[in-house]
């Protein structure tokens, strides 16, 4: 089984595709005319624009370096990107332009002046030599001659730098060290040659920027080497001087200084050391008893002395242990003796140690001072010979400096003549052999896509605001009635009106819309009942009469017998559509109501039938007397189908007023014509007045916008629900 969602989805589809189409044959005037309307102006245009020429020099930054000397003055640009854009702001730069109008001589020259003037299109159009001038610009051409002998005006320096500038287009591709120096002019040969003098200004302002700055350096290192000269003698003297006022020798006398200090204060520590012990020995002598004095400190004197002293003493106590005084004052007397010659001793003694410690004092103080004389000198040769480091450090320094500005002086002086730009041309500019502005391929493409967007724009627009019936589907829903049938527009190019189809062209497509429509209508008919059908429009013009004409001659080809009524007296076309003479035939009736035959006519190409209208007041004393209704009824008996032809509703109430007498009341509806304010007119109207529509007709569709199966479906489900009891539906309607 199919699945409905890819049927829907199948549908949908198509629909949208034959909405665009319906579109687009809808307003395809619209929409072609500004296309051709833009791309013959664009055409114009770019047939009669001056021609715009693009010459092209390329400049190549040098990647490579070639090192002559070891320091350059003007140190080579560096590869990046933000010193690529500089250059290239620098070639696009006002002051190049300058040079290039100086080096050309551009204020003079006359192809730049033509230029600069800007000659328009319009001036082109009529004025141009190169090219034929259309006729309809003819008139513009009489002021060309005033224009050509009106006096040249003269440029001024800066204009032709702006005009250079504005037509001068400097790039990079962001992925290489390639410059393109692209000029544009209507003169090949002049955008060539300003290309090439660019690029020449260019590569001359660098070789010149690197020669100034060469000649700069070089007077600055002149100047500064004949200063530090200068300051280099002035030093070298300073040392010299320095050397022979501190008399300073040289380094081995240098030492002796250092050597005398280091024995002196050797000898110096030895004195002190020997002062300290006779000055302790000194000190002993003086606080101790000679009898106590050490053995290290006492002399062999009185040591000897100290001995027989206690030898007397031992006697002196063994006598008086046995207490003899024999012999005792002797020995006390001579126990008195030795005592004193110690004390002579000890005092001999420490008169000794004094001299030796008043002699080691007198050393002490000698040496000290000698010390102190030679720190002194000492100090005094270490500072001088940290100032004659420094005057020594000062001149070197004065001879390195002098050195490296000396040769920085002799290598600015070789770079005087080696000064080359750090770019070359790898393609000079030639002059074009094709312009590339304006294109007319693109101008064509540009002005047809631009006509189909206004065009489109408009078409937009005017579907926006159009508000006439073009959808069957959204009449039904607006209105609630059912459309009876969809006819297609006839074509006039083969010269067969819409009433004559039934007869010229039985199979066509009008005729099988016809076969359609009563077929809907004759449905709900029985054998023995006669419809009258009421046909009538919003506004005049609509096309009724040829439908009522069409649909009897379509009737009476199926042997049917069927009469149209021209009830329109202000519009009164049945007759002559019919090709007979027009007449009031209404007239007799108002006096013999019963006789239809005395104002009943033949169609002479058909067997159907017609009565012409009459005038508008027999017409109204007819309704209102009861007589339109005898009419009616008398062609129920002879007809099987009655078409009434009313006015429009929005022109007449006579619709109105004779559709009480209808069975089937149809509204005719021009496809493309009938707005939706009409169509909601005439409904209400009709409502208003008790009168109920059973059907729309829609007339005049194009063919390409509505398919007749799609016409039958949507016609099927009304005819079997609503038309095979007429009098049912209009209750059903009425209970609505």
């Amino acid at each position: 089984m199919i699945d409905a969602r890819v049927l829907t989805q199948g549908e949908s589809t198509s629909g949208g595709v034959r909405d665009v189409a319906r579109f687009l044959n809808r307003h395809k005037v619209i929409i072609l005319l500004p296309m051709v309307v833009f791309a013959g102006a664009a055409w114009l245009i770019a047939s009669y624009t001056p021609p715009r020429f693009v010459a092209k020099a390329v400049l190549a930054l040098d990647a490579r370096k070639v090192q002559i000397v070891e320091h350059e003055i003007v140190s080579r640009l560096p590869q990046e990107n933000a010193a690529l854009r500089t250059e290239l702001d620098v070639i696009g730069s006002r002051s190049a332009a300058d040079e290039v109008v100086d080096q050309l001589a551009l204020t003079s020259d006359p192809e730049v002046l033509k230029e600069s003037r800007g000659g328009s299109l319009w001036h082109n159009l009529a004025c141009g030599a190169e090219r034929a001038v259309p006729s309809w610009f003819a008139w513009i051409a009489e002021i060309c001659p005033a224009a050509e002998s009106s006096t040249m005006p003269t440029l001024s320096r800066s204009q032709v730098a702006d005009w250079i500038v504005g037509n001068l287009k400097v790039s990079n591709d962001a992925r290489s060290l390639s410059i393109d120096v692209a000029f544009t002019s209507g003169n090949p040969e002049l955008a060539a040659r300003i290309a090439n003098a660019v690029g020449e200004t260019y590569l001359d302002d660098q070789v010149r920027t690197k020669s100034v700055s060469t000649v700069k350096a070089r007077d600055w290192l002149h100047e500064q080497l004949n200063q530090m000269r200068h300051d280099l003698e002035t030093s070298i003297v300073a040392v010299e001087d320095f050397w022979r006022q501190s008399g300073l020798n040289n380094a081995k006398d240098e030492t002796r200084p250092f050597q005398s200090l280091d024995q002196l204060n050797a000898k110096l520590l030895t004195v002190r050391s020997d002062l300290a012990r006779v000055e302790a020995r000194l000190k002993t002598f003086r606080e101790s008893d000679p009898a106590m004095l050490p053995d290290g400190l006492a002399s062999p004197m009185i040591q000897q002395l100290r001995n027989d002293l206690a030898q007397i003493d031992l006697r002196i106590a063994e006598i008086r242990v046995h207490s003899s005084s024999y012999r005792l004052d002797d020995l006390e007397a001579r126990a008195v003796f030795l005592r004193k010659q110690m004390n002579q001793e000890t005092n001999r003694i420490i008169a000794g140690l004094s001299g030796e410690v008043q002699a080691a004092r007198k050393e002490e103080a000698e040496l000290t001072q000698a010390v102190e004389r030679v720190e002194k000198h000492e100090a005094e040769a270490a500072r001088s010979r940290f100032r004659l480091t420094q005057l020594q450090r000062e001149a070197d320094a004065n001879r390195s400096m002098y050195e490296s500005l000396l040769s920085r002086y002799r290598e600015a002086m070789e770079q005087e003549g080696l000064a080359a730009p750090d770019a070359r041309f790898i393609s000079r500019a030639e002059a074009p052999g094709a312009s590339t502005y304006p294109n007319e391929q693109r101008f064509l493409l540009f002005g047809t896509i631009g006509g189909l967007a206004v065009g489109g724009a408009l078409a937009f627009l005017r579907d926006g605001f159009d508000r006439r019936i073009r959808q069957t589907s959204e009449v039904e829903m607006a209105t609630g009635v059912p459309v009876f049938g969809l006819l297609p527009k006839v074509s006039g190019w083969r010269g067969i009106q819409p009433q004559d189809y039934p007869l010229s062209d039985p199979h066509s497509q009008f005729c099988a819309a016809l076969a359609r429509v009563h077929t809907v209508l004759r449905a709900p008919l029985s054998p023995d009942l006669t419809q009258v059908v009421l046909v009538t429009s919003a506004q005049a013009g609509d096309g009724k009469t040829s439908f009522c004409i069409s649909l009897a001659r379509s009737l009476a080809k199926t042997r049917l017998r069927a009469l149209v009524i021209d009830a329109d007296p202000y519009r009164s076309q049945v007759s002559s559509l019919f090709g007979a003479p027009v007449f009031q035939a209404f007239a007799p009736i108002v006096g013999r109501p019963n006789r239809l035959s005395d104002i009943v006519q033949v169609d002479s190409k058909s067997s159907a039938h017609f009565i012409p209208a009459p005038t508008e007041d027999d017409l109204h004393l007819l309704i209102h007397s009861g007589g339109f209704k005898a009419l009616l009824e008398e062609a129920r008996h002879a007809y099987d189908i009655v078409i009434i032809d009313t006015p429009p509703v929005m022109t007449s109430p006579d619709a109105a007023l004779i559709g009480r007498f209808a069975d089937t009341r149809l509204l005719l509806v021009r496809w493309g014509r009938t707005s939706w304010d009409e169509i909601t007119a005439t409904v209400g109207f009709l409502r208003l007045c008790r009168v109920g529509l059973d059907g729309i007709v829609i007339v005049g569709a194009d063919t390409g916008s509505a398919r007749y199966g799609q016409l039958a479906s949507s016609v099927a489900a009304p005819v079997d629900a609503r038309l095979i009891r007429p009098e049912s539906y209009r209750r059903l309607t009425d209970m609505e």
